[in-house]
């Protein structure tokens, strides 16, 4: 990982690399000046934990005018030094049910005739989302008992060993801020992923239901710093490292509360050379896919960076990436392009959706906007995986 130089307060350069670390701990400084909080801390060491060697990545950050940031950075060492520990083993034991492979017991058997039967026969009414890997259907597997069944497209993955292979690996891994694979089940005629329900939908809806709700900058924030925690767990503590490919809104899910999980982590991979899942050319969706990787098809973990810089700003205003009303600017405007016009013209409050700018600290909004804008502007490095 490099080391991250931020000034605040200046426009962002495209010569220093962004990561998904360094979008963390960029957000959670943020978030200690104001508002100190033990989740970050916890989430934080559950990713630092599983880190081996003598050093730890830092950022080097100048031109704070506030004095209480620059003592929350000297407590944000502290803490992410205390926070390097061993984890347990990231092994999982698993066992099968009829054809079913389980990860995670919850307390109720998970058999291929239950899980079908209790999504009515993948029925339309049902399913709670569909993407390019398949359709997704809410499951009562037990009264009160609820799960998400991924079914997948068979024809388009590369076959059931592969996919055997790539789901175990998958099975592994284990965040606060990612979806957790319960099981799976996977023949030559049928696929389908278990994960756990989240009840809360996907942030494409929430966006586009926010006006109905309180929004305010302490929720936009947290989910934010949700998302960046989840990315840098799969690109620096997952061996092999896992690139997601497809960072978007509706791959971001949350609960009662808020809280965000990534999901659909690591299905790319089950997609064959050839194969894509959007009119890109490669895998993700168009939009949100960096330029350079629709160019090159070679992909690392910038190409996950420029997506995330995408749907935060998404989650900043009332634009989608590609919104209807850029078509005045000509083919190929994008939110991207709208947020870097409305900075240079000094029109930043335009960007913000309405009441944000107005009932948040403009200091904060605009380092993160910021923050999003080097995102999108990193262009990829030259040792592409």
């Amino acid at each position: 990982m490099l080391r991250e130089k931020m000034v605040l307060g200046k426009a962002p350069s495209r010569s220093a690399n962004m990561t998904s670390d360094s979008i963390f701990k960029i957000l959670h400084l943020q978030n200690s000046s104001a508002d100190s909080s033990s989740h970050y801390d916890n989430n934080r060491s559950q990713i630092s934990s599983n880190k081996s060697g003598d050093g730890f990545n830092s950022i080097e950050i100048a031109g704070i005018a506030s004095v209480a940031a620059l003592v929350s950075v000297v407590a944000l060492l502290i803490v992410y030094m205390y926070a390097r520990k061993c984890m347990a083993s990231s092994s999982v034991e698993s066992s099968e049910i009829q054809g079913v492979t389980i990860f995670v017991d919850i307390g109720v058997p998970l058999s291929y005739d239950s899980v079908v039967r209790a999504t009515g026969n993948f029925n339309a009414s049902n399913c709670i989302g569909s993407g390019g890997f398949g359709a997704t259907y809410k499951a009562e597997v037990s009264p009160g008992v609820l799960v998400a069944i991924k079914r997948l497209s068979v024809g388009r993955l590369q076959g059931v060993q592969q996919f055997h292979t790539e789901i175990k690996t998958l099975g592994r891994w284990r965040h606060s801020n990612l979806v957790t694979l319960i099981g799976y089940y996977g023949s030559d005629t049928e696929m389908f992923l278990i994960y756990n329900y989240l009840p809360g939908g996907n942030l494409e809806r929430f966006i586009l239901e926010r006006s109905r709700r309180p929004v305010d900058w302490k929720m936009i924030h947290k989910i934010a710093l949700d998302v960046a925690l989840a990315l840098a767990y799969l690109h620096d503590q997952c061996t092999p490292r896992i690139l997601h490919r497809d960072v978007k809104p509706s791959n971001i899910l949350l609960d009662n509360d808020c809280n965000a999980y990534l999901s659909d982590f690591g299905l790319a991979r089950l997609l064959g050379n050839s194969e894509t899942h959007a009119t890109t050319g490669v895998a993700g969706t168009f939009g949100y896919v960096a330029p350079e990787y629709a160019m090159t098809c070679r992909v690392s973990d910038k190409a996950d960076v420029y997506s995330y810089g995408v749907v935060l700003m998404e989650l900043l205003s009332d634009k989608k990436s590609l919104d209807p009303s850029f078509s005045p600017y000509g083919d190929g405007f994008n939110i991207v392009a709208w947020a870097s016009m409305l900075l240079q013209q000094g029109r930043i409050n335009e960007f913000f959706t309405e009441g944000l700018w107005l009932d948040s600290s403009h200091q904060y909004l605009l380092e993160t906007l910021k923050l999003a804008i080097r995102c999108t502007e990193e262009q990829l490095s030259k040792d592409q995986e």
